[in-house]
């Protein structure tokens, strides 16, 4: 049903059609003469047909609400249109209250208008009747359903602070996917109270276990002209002026609520253990309809000074100034001034900012513990090895493997600390390296023989423990990261396989050397430093799987040497006229440095996490 705004007699024109509808009950007026008006949430079923005075308030606000629907007032031409369905039924106030309800998102009061639609108005046009369906089969799947299990019978099921009926309820209780908060009350019992979280189109259990109050104590209340009213105690109606009735110990509202606008505003009432609180209260014409929507839906409103529970409220109020709170654990508590005029209808929607910094939000302190292994990779080892290769050497990329042991403790905002064990190694080729070797004689009778420079090849080998600290930073729930500093020794050695020497020269004499393999292994140790971030998946409360990228910075004190002493074996060939002379004998390398400062290896890595 398409509609443009319209003006007031218009509306009317519309409205006197609309009234003027074939009186069946599954037609366009659920409101003909002999039928029942169909019940609402929370409302009893009236018995007579509505009468014109009725359709004359019907139509009124049935007006009203198209004004606030074309100045996008959602929420208050919701409560217009539902007001108008109250009082007279009618295929445009269902509707309209039904689209108007969708726009903000409570799908499962818009998806009973939709129903009630199809239901009640089986002669409307077709593109409504389409445009019901549809939603309808939209709705169903973001609508769940409570069900409340072992409760008391007659106890109250109030949502969201939105009375839903007795236990056990008539109709099921259905409800928008997201987080409720259910209540159940019963007189001589302490209140039960969950949060529940709802999958669109699913039916989720609620167990509920009333405890026998051990601390109750008696309130009274009266109405100080002595008329009769409706006592209201936490927003249910319990009996009549004057009451007397037996509550749990702890802070109620209460409230009387008598015909058409007579009552109170919310009262506080204290009940002490074993003791009589009495309430006198005044009833007034109470002017003013106010209606507030908390975010998140079971937020505390506090109407005057006076909590009214938690979750949606709604209620009359006398004309003037007036104070709301809200507040909820883990969120920025917010308060709104206001004033109320004659005759005015207040939707007001309040969304809480939730405070980070709440312990709401931070995770209780645990013990971790974390393995990872990873492939740490390295351009150059550096020093006169690695590091001097130029145009005509050339070096592999440093390879090899890295295995870590973290134990610490993270508090709930997952800062955290530890220590951390572990296990390094790292390998590096060099090819046609420039070396030099001093070779002698062993023939102490003999010259020494010259100097010889050439190339070698080196096969260099870094590896030692890890024993350090860490600290952390750890956030996320489905995909937790992880950001840490590390800072320690690695407590190891660097040994250089060298062999292949190729002299480049020969010698003064006109000779030539052969060098034997030489390995020379010198003890390293180092401080280092280790970044690293980290991205998992939680397997459960408990364990995560992570990959992540770890740098080691790698500093020695003081650099690992080739030892300058180490002999090696040298064959001094000379060729003479009679023939080629061979002398065994040793040589030294130089003292080069294995390692440069720092070593830099960055090692991708896989790791599991256990937390408890």
């Amino acid at each position: 049903m398409a509609r443009v705004p319209m003006g007031g007699a218009v509306a009317a024109m519309l409205w006197v059609a609309l009234a003027a509808a074939p009186p069946a009950r599954a037609q366009d007026s659920a409101g003909a003469p002999g039928a029942s008006a169909p019940r609402e949430r929370g409302e009893e079923p009236e018995e007579a047909a509505p009468s014109e005075e009725q359709k004359e308030q019907a139509r009124w606000h049935f007006e009203k609400g198209l004004t606030l629907e074309d100045q996008q007032a959602w929420a208050a031409a919701a409560a217009e249109f539902r007001l108008s369905r109250r009082l007279y039924p009618t295929r445009n106030a269902t509707l309209l209250a039904a689209r108007c309800l969708r726009r903000l998102q409570r799908d499962d009061e818009a998806l009973e208008l939709y129903e009630a639609f199809l239901r009640e108005f089986s002669n409307a046009p077709a593109d409504d009747k389409a445009e019901a369906q549809t939603s309808v089969d939209e709705l169903r799947a973001r609508v769940g359903t409570l069900d409340i299990i072992g409760a008391k019978p007659g106890a109250a099921i109030v949502v969201d602070g939105v009375d839903r009926g007795d236990y056990p309820p008539v109709n099921p209780i259905r409800v928008g996917a997201g987080i409720h908060t259910v209540r159940i009350l019963k007189e001589g019992y302490a209140p039960f109270e969950t949060r529940v979280e709802v999958a669109g189109g699913r039916t989720e259990p609620v167990p509920v276990k009333l405890v026998v109050s051990a601390e109750s104590g008696r309130l009274k209340v009266a109405e100080r002209s002595g008329l009769k009213l409706d006592v209201l105690v936490d927003g249910e109606v319990v009996g009549q002026t004057p009451w007397e009735g037996l509550l749990s110990v702890g802070q109620h509202s209460v409230a009387l609520r008598g015909e058409k606008s007579l009552g109170t505003g919310p009262a506080a009432a204290p009940v002490k253990a074993g003791q009589l609180t009495t309430l006198s209260l005044r009833a007034e014409e109470l002017e003013a309809l106010l209606s507030v929507d908390p975010s998140p839906a079971g937020a505390t409103v506090i109407i005057d000074g006076v909590s009214v529970g938690g979750g949606s409220w709604e209620g009359a109020l006398r004309a003037g100034a007036h104070r709301i709170d809200v507040r909820e654990d883990g969120f920025r508590p917010v308060t709104r001034q206001l004033s109320l005029a004659r005759g005015q209808r207040l939707e007001l929607p309040i969304a809480l900012q939730r405070d980070e910094d709440a312990a709401r939000w931070q995770e209780p302190p645990k013990f971790t513990f974390d393995v990872s292994a990873g492939l740490p990779m390295t351009w150059s080892f550096g020093g006169d090895v690695a590091g001097a290769c130029d145009d005509s050497c050339s070096r592999s990329v440093g390879i090899g493997g890295l295995g870590l042991f973290h134990a610490g403790y993270e508090s709930g905002s997952g800062w955290g600390g530890g220590v951390t064990l572990g296990y390094v190694a790292a390998f590096q080729k060099t090819t046609d390296r420039e070396a030099s070797i001093t070779p002698f004689s062993r023939d102490a009778s003999a010259s020494p023989f010259d100097p010889a420079q050439g190339t070698a090849d080196d096969r260099l080998r870094l590896s030692g423990f890890v024993v350090g600290a860490a600290g952390s930073f750890h956030t996320g729930e489905r995909f937790p990261w992880l950001f840490r500093l590390g800072a320690g020794a690695v407590l190891g050695s660097v040994r250089d396989r060298r062999e292949n020497f190729v002299p480049k020269t020969v010698m003064t004499d006109g000779a030539v050397v052969d060098v034997h393999r030489a390995e020379d292994t010198d003890s390293a140790n180092f401080f280092y430093l280790a970044p690293e971030v980290r991205v998992g998946v939680r397997l459960g409360e408990r364990i995560e799987i992570s990959a992540g990228l770890q740098g080691l910075l790698l500093f020695a004190v003081p650099a690992p040497r080739f030892d300058d002493q180490q002999e090696v074996g040298v064959l001094h060939r000379q060729v003479t006229g009679t023939g080629v002379t061979t002398r065994e004998g040793i040589g030294t390398y130089a003292a080069d440095e294995l390692t440069g400062s720092p070593v830099v290896l960055l090692s991708p890595s896989l790791g599991l996490r256990y937390a408890f």
